[in-house]
């Protein structure tokens, strides 16, 4: 399926074919977790969104990289670099194979979509097919919660079979985090979905 994603809008998600709408993951993750960034300057802020979205397309620049599909991406200058560095350095540990990069997924039952960084195999081809999901902030318990209750059950990813966070550093370490099957996890975000039906149901800002 086709999607558009128009960030801020509510419903994030649409098909373009039938004019359907979604929620987004990124929305119900704001109801789980809304004091994520609660006291960040705006303009910290929207330099940290900016930055995040220019490690999200550089770690997809480079997972295509890996497939054969254009060049690997040239180091960038400055923080960027380091977080560049330990996706390089995770590539070479886990070499990861990826069978989709940016792929958005729909679960229409649910009324949700998202669009994982990665549907792979990591050590070569071998073992478990993984949902991947860069980070480049801080480890957050409702990570899980997007892995495992949202990601998990998009159409295209309920094949996968593990589900993990790739936190990068600006140092350029990283950590590799799996998010285990945990029930509470898909609760979560099933509580969160409610959250948001139920302000349209109720008509609640």
């Amino acid at each position: 399926m086709n999607l558009v994603c128009v960030r801020g809008r509510q419903r994030e998600y649409e098909d373009p074919a039938s004019r359907k709408r979604y929620w987004s993951v990124s929305e119900v993750l704001h109801v789980l977790d809304p004091n994520a960034f609660v006291g960040v300057d705006p303009a910290v802020m929207e330099a940290a969104q900016e930055r995040g979205t220019d490690l999200h397309n550089i770690f997809a620049l480079v997972l295509l990289s890996l497939r054969g599909i254009g060049q690997r991406p040239e180091r960038p200058a400055g923080i960027l670099g380091g977080h560049f560095d330990a996706m390089m350095k995770f590539a070479k540990e886990r070499k990861p194979v990826p069978e989709a990069v940016e792929e958005a997924g729909v679960n229409p039952r649910e009324g949700y979509a998202g669009r994982p960084d990665t549907r792979c195999w990591l050590d070569g081809f071998s073992g478990d097919l993984w949902t991947l999901d860069l980070k480049s902030g801080d480890e957050r318990p409702v990570h899980a919660a997007q892995l495992v209750g949202g990601y998990k059950r998009l159409e295209g990813y309920e094949k996968c079979v593990r589900f993990a966070s790739l936190y990068t550093r600006k140092t350029g370490d990283y950590r590799f985090v799996e998010h285990t099957h945990d029930h509470l996890s898909t609760s979560w975000f099933k509580a969160g979905l409610a959250v948001l039906n139920g302000r349209i149901y109720h008509k609640v800002k």
